[in-house]
């Protein structure tokens, strides 16, 4: 039977009114919820009476992770905590310096003092919840006499607590990537963002661990860092000391080699990784901790699946093999990670933006030449796999193909590997005439050292030589008696990853104003080999035409003259690549800012340019200037990574006349050259080999047999072999 009219007009109101009511209750629901989410935790610390027996308490809660506070020895060393009246402590937030042996929480029940909390000493930062005390104090507990050392504590009220306090996990028990690291802040400069793709994004057991924490406040800078990214399971923190390492050697004497190789093994088998990260076998600046992390790793990697490699360990925790190993950088089997992905569980964030917010915290590192940045020569997104039980990477773009997904999320869609803007050319060639005057060490596929330094200087027989992983260097010193000629050709290799041949200004900020010798600028940059450059500021002194002068992509001159001017230096130029590559060009060929598009770093400046594509600048054979011989140098490509320079003595009685503009053409040529520019002769023409000048220079204006000064070289490569404070 249908409702009259009547009858359903009361239902609806009641409907209405139900309706009504129910979203009141809904409304007012919705505003408590809101009410109490919104309400934040009181941070009571400075309203809070801190105290300690005989003891300033400053420094407990100054805001400065450099300071620390340090009660008095005691057998029950312990901070007093008193709450303002009328609020309680729902929360203690610690900041330990220095880990106790053992620690609690006691409150005063009855006018003694009792346990009421058991703390942990897993974690250097970690939160206590004190279940609204308002009279505490927090106790160290040692069998013998010790202290508290802390370096920040903060008391909380009842509410939502800051992001910013740490609660931390444990570490995983299975890893499914392990990150080592030789420092605090290694992890972000060097690894981008390993830690917030994986570990977050990705949802895997990221264990992150350190062979140094380096003092207590680094520490603190690394957790907090750690934290911001995301990371909640608390990482490995190794007790080697923190010392500046000039080389491998100098690590080893430092941290030993079995008590690295011990460290590594167990983290290997304790929290068994399928895959490991770890830093470049070159120690990515040359670094002797990171060459030493790079290196013992790949040992104990191959080594952690044998009981009888550390038993101890083995014992301990059983045996295991990593699945990959990946280095930072390398010239094999290279894969780039794309950490500009936004990444969902960040809120969008990149995993390069979150690994640069959380240098950030790394506050004392701040004043450092440091950047997270995934360009450049250490850029934090090349990555060699140097050993794999599964086959080599064919996508790339991810640490874990091969592998499989070993997390619940899906790994984001691999990425085609891009060439680096450094290409390393093929070295097997360049590099098989290079004969090694001392025992050939243990060298890779292109003919660098694995490991090491290797440095022959025999000035009495014209020969110096030095290799490294990433630079082979051979300079000859020749004799032609016939025509009282004496020269130098220098054959210079390079992993165009990690060296650049370029200008070294002694002064970067005020690069034309003073001038000293070239071997100074050589030896205080502890530069492996160098030789002078076109000395643009005798020019700018004469107020003549300078010239196109570029240092560093900074544009320092472009008045650059007509192409075959008679006038000598014509000025042609000469253009350092970023990729490696060097070209030569006509004076007035291109403008500054057309050098900057093709991706010019340096560009200098003196002509004429000697060889173009392999072949000898016709104009040579017109020059009127040039003729004659004199000191020169010149300096060229043979092909990007291989360089080849030129320097012939004169003004020697019975040792060396010089040589002609032709005929150092004529050398350029034979050595290899597809592209050459002759550079400035003369007093100013010098080459260099570990700090030292090696080439002699002729008498002239009135006997001075002294280079001339000038403000910058052109050289390469890094050696902690030089001592740059030596005169």
């Amino acid at each position: 039977m249908k409702p009259t009219c009547h009858e359903c007009i009361e239902v609806k109101e009641i409907v209405k009114k139900k309706c009504m009511v129910q979203a009141a209750l809904v409304l007012l629901l919705v505003l408590c919820f809101s009410c109490a989410a919104a309400q934040e935790a009181k941070d009571l610390t400075n309203a809070c009476i801190i105290s300690s027996p005989d003891k300033t308490t400053d420094k407990v809660h100054d805001g400065a992770y450099t300071s620390f506070w340090q009660s008095r020895t005691s057998e029950k060393p312990h901070l007093e905590f008193q709450t303002p009246e009328g609020e309680s402590a729902q929360y203690l937030y610690i900041f330990f310096a220095e880990m106790p042996e053992a620690w609690s929480i006691e409150e005063e029940i009855n006018g003694e003092w009792q346990p009421s909390i058991e703390g942990t000493t897993d974690y250097y930062h970690v939160l206590v919840a004190l279940n609204g005390k308002n009279h505490f104090r927090l106790v160290g507990i040692s069998e013998k006499k010790s202290y508290l050392k802390l370096n920040e504590v903060f008391v909380f009220s009842d509410g939502e607590l800051p992001d910013w306090v740490q609660q931390w996990e444990p570490t995983p028990k299975k890893a499914d990537l392990l990150l080592l690291v030789a420092h605090p802040d290694d992890e972000l400069i060097f690894f981008g963002g390993t830690i917030p793709t994986y570990a977050v994004e990705k949802n895997m057991n990221v264990v992150v661990a350190y062979m140094s924490y380096s003092n207590t406040t680094r520490r603190s800078e690394l957790l907090n860092g750690l934290w911001h990214m995301g990371l909640r399971q608390y990482p490995v923190i190794g007790d080697f000391g923190d010392v500046y390492m000039r080389s491998l050697d100098d690590a080893y004497a430092h941290w030993t080699k079995r008590k690295s190789r011990a460290y590594i093994t167990e983290l290997i088998r304790q929290y068994k990784p399928d895959v490991m990260i770890t830093h470049d076998i070159n120690g990515e600046y040359g670094h002797g901790a990171h060459k030493l992390c790079a290196n013992v790793t790949q040992y104990c990697v191959e080594h952690s699946g044998d009981e009888t490699f550390m038993p101890e360990s083995a014992e301990k925790w059983g045996t295991w093999t990593v699945k990959k190993l990946y280095l930072h950088m390398g010239r094999e089997n290279t894969i780039f990670m794309d950490w500009h992905v936004p990444l969902e569980s960040m809120g969008g964030k990149t995993g390069l933006e979150l690994a640069q917010e959380a240098y950030a915290y790394h506050v004392t590192q701040q004043s450092t030449s440091f950047t997270v940045t995934d360009e450049g020569r250490t850029g934090n997104a090349k990555f060699s796999l140097v050993y794999s039980q599964v086959g080599e990477d064919q996508i790339g773009g991810d640490f874990f193909e091969n592998l499989g997904s070993s997390n619940e999320s899906t790994p984001s869609e691999a990425l085609e590997p891009e060439p680096t803007s450094t290409p390393t050319p093929d070295y097997d060639k360049v590099t098989a005439d290079v004969e090694w005057p001392i025992e050939k060490p243990k060298v890779d596929a292109y003919g660098y050292p694995l490991s090491g330094e290797y440095v022959h200087s025999d000035d009495e027989n014209g020969l110096w030589f030095y290799a490294s992983p990433t630079l082979v260097i051979r300079i000859d010193r020749f004799f032609d008696a016939e025509q009282v000629l004496t020269w130098y050709e220098a054959q210079v290799f390079c992993d165009l990853n990690a060296e650049r041949v370029g200008s070294i200004l002694y002064n970067p900020s005020k690069p034309q104003q003073k001038h000293v010798q070239a071997s100074l600028i050589a030896k205080q940059n502890q530069v492996v080999w160098g030789m002078n450059t076109d000395y643009y500021t005798y020019r700018v002194g004469r107020k003549t035409i300078t010239g196109m002068v570029i240092r560093d992509k900074q544009v320092f001159y472009d008045r650059v003259p007509a192409a075959n001017r008679r006038q000598f230096p014509n000025l042609d130029t000469l253009a350092m690549l970023e990729d490696g590559s060097w070209r030569v060009f006509h004076s007035d060929e291109h403008s500054a800012q057309e050098y900057l598009d093709m991706g010019a770093v340096d560009v200098f400046s003196f002509g004429p340019y000697l060889i173009r594509d392999g072949e000898i600048n016709p104009f040579i054979a017109e020059m009127t200037n040039g003729k004659t011989p004199q000191p020169r140098c010149a300096i060229g490509m043979v092909e990007p990574g291989h360089y080849y320079a030129v320097l012939a003595e004169g003004r020697i009685r019975n040792i060396s006349i010089g040589v002609s503009i032709a005929q150092m053409a004529e050398l350029m040529q034979k050595g290899g050259c597809k592209e050459a520019l002759n550079l400035d002769g003369g007093q100013t023409a010098v080459m260099l080999f570990m700090g030292e000048q090696i080439s002699r220079i002729g008498k002239y204006d009135g006997g001075k047999t002294n280079a001339r000064a000038t403000t910058e070289i052109i050289g390469v490569g890094h050696s902690d072999l030089i001592d740059p404070d030596t005169k």
